[in-house]
């Protein structure tokens, strides 16, 4: 299971297609404000959702210089650390780990189509 869960997140932070770094590929130049603010906002969520997770599951605490690249390789090792039984911990606010790792996956998604439609109407806006 932490396996799939790696695969899954690590597929919709970095794959080739609709994918955070694809969207972000569109983005010429330096990026929109709301591009910019989607990146700022992200990076907060990992930094928040593995907060939470470090003090429920016991993994080590996300690093907190790292911008969105650093944090989600960190993610992605940290990953490898949950047992099942981690994965099955409950947080504060009753959710397991699991659950809100898949939650995440849905939120790398949906900020990944809103980059790309950020990135798309800057380029139509510039044409």
């Amino acid at each position: 299971m932490v396996s799939d869960l790696a695969a899954l997140l690590a597929g919709a932070m970095n794959g080739p297609h609709f994918s955070v770094r694809a969207a972000l590929a569109l983005v010429d130049g330096q990026p929109p404000p709301r591009v910019a603010a989607l990146v700022a906002s992200l990076s907060s969520s990992k930094r928040a959702l593995w907060t939470a997770v470090a003090g429920a599951a016991g993994t080590p605490m996300p690093p907190d210089d790292a911008g969105l690249t650093r944090l989600a390789e960190w993610e992605q090792n940290t990953l490898r650390l949950l047992s099942g039984e981690g994965l099955g911990a409950r947080l504060k606010h009753g959710q397991t780990v699991r659950d809100v790792l898949l939650e995440h996956h849905r939120e790398l998604l949906w900020t990944a189509g809103m980059i790309a439609a950020h990135a798309g109407a800057a380029r139509v806006r510039t044409a």
